[in-house]
């Protein structure tokens, strides 16, 4: 008996290996590619003061950081011709590098990312920034089920990004520790007519309270800030990816938009708003709060 289930399995393994044999990948392993050279992830964001972006070798052996001495990344405005090398900053996340410039992002411009090699190699990716984001309407809602409603002018094309968080300050009496809690609701945005035409999303306020609590276990804990945190992004956004903290899911993908390489780089314009509603000074109507800086 044994003998006949070993001559199944011989002719089992040989089936597979043929079949296998005849199929028609298009995706060769890493290892055994020249087609993509580096990998390259992160976004250009038109509200921030500085750039960073993710950059490997995509033949490279995960956990085996790249020698930065041998890449050299550059950032230009391919519109005003302005160019500038990104720096390395040194500190390394798995097998990337990360690298950042001050240079300005302006919006509704189009910039290419460029990795090269010392041997001429290279991957490089282009993208365009979003028109200016209008600051987002928020909206209590005081009648159960209690929480913020968040309106964003659909003048902009796409929405990469609505998220809510909380910045929470644990033990605060005698051991305080700092500890953010970000909950994302893009992929539960609607299109409204309202406001002349709206993406609004609602964030339960009683559904993240209970969410923190439950994760914070017995600790003592009071709520130092909450904000919101929007973003608009350029034309090559991929409806697929539920939030720019997921680029980096994208390095792999074969939704990459790099040339020569793996991995998504995109353009955004992002705001931080305070999570309550603001009126106007005579409080006849309600208005956008002015836009915050990160609160930590």
């Amino acid at each position: 008996m044994r003998k006949i289930y070993f001559a199944l399995g011989i002719i089992l393994f040989v089936c597979s290996f043929l079949f296998l044999t005849s199929c028609d990948s298009t995706f060769e392993p890493l290892g055994e590619n020249d087609k993509y050279h580096f990998s390259i992830y992160g976004f250009l964001d038109v509200n921030a003061d500085t750039q960073w972006v993710r950059v490997g070798t995509a033949r490279q052996a995960i956990d085996d950081a790249p020698d930065p001495t041998g890449i050299t990344v550059t950032l230009e405005n391919l519109q005003t011709g302005e160019i500038e090398e990104m720096q390395d900053s040194l500190f390394k996340t798995q097998d990337f590098l990360n690298y950042w410039t001050t240079m300005d992002i302006e919006n509704e411009q189009t910039y290419r990312i460029k990795a090269e090699g010392t041997e001429g190699n290279f991957s490089h990716v282009d993208l365009t920034t979003p028109i200016a984001l209008p600051t987002p309407l928020v909206l209590e809602n005081t009648f159960p089920p209690y929480g913020f409603s968040v309106y964003i002018d659909d003048v902009v094309e796409h929405i990469a990004d609505i998220q809510s968080r909380w910045y929470v300050i644990l033990n605060p009496e005698t051991n305080p520790v700092k500890k953010t809690f970000t909950f994302t609701y893009r992929t539960e945005m609607k299109h409204v007519e309202v406001y002349d035409g709206t993406f609004t999303v609602f964030a339960p306020l009683e559904d993240e309270e209970d969410y923190i609590e439950g994760n914070i276990g017995i600790n003592e804990y009071k709520v130092a800030h909450r904000q919101f945190f929007v973003a608009a992004a350029g034309p090559e956004w991929d409806e697929n990816i539920s939030s720019i903290d997921d680029l980096e899911y994208f390095i792999n993908s074969t939704a990459s938009n790099v040339e020569n390489g793996l991995g998504y780089v995109t353009g955004i314009d992002s705001k931080w708003v305070p999570y309550f509603t603001c009126q106007t000074p005579d409080n006849s109507d309600v208005i956008p709060c002015e836009p915050e800086e990160p609160f930590w």
